[in-house]
């Protein structure tokens, strides 16, 4: 029996595309970075988790909330990479902020 270790940026980058983003491959790279980092760099709490599944949890709710947002936008030229970026990022804060400790946050 082999087992293999499952390739996280490629199965962000198929999530991102799922859930509509255009930058895709670009953010994939990043938030498995991220993750990464957040695993070797944050303290050791039993609590903490940077797996596949909270990524997963992380990669649903950006679709969630760049459709949200999408709704809200006049004009579709605004959509860009820095719009996905920042979409990204309000969903990392509301989903792996509230889990971490407060002297975490600021590593973050």
């Amino acid at each position: 029996m082999a087992m293999v270790k499952p390739d996280k940026e490629m199965i962000a980058r198929v999530m991102f595309y799922a859930q509509g983003f255009k930058t895709a491959e670009k953010l994939s790279g990043k938030i498995v970075s991220l993750f990464d980092l957040c695993q070797n760099q944050l303290s050791s709490q039993s609590h903490y988790d940077f797996g596949l599944r909270p990524l997963k949890s992380m990669l649903v709710s950006s679709g969630n909330l760049k459709r949200a947002e999408k709704m809200k936008v006049k004009n579709p030229s605004e959509i860009d990479d820095k719009w996905e970026q920042n979409i990204l990022i309000k969903s990392l804060c509301d989903t792996l902020v509230p889990k971490l400790i407060a002297d975490d946050i600021p590593l973050l």
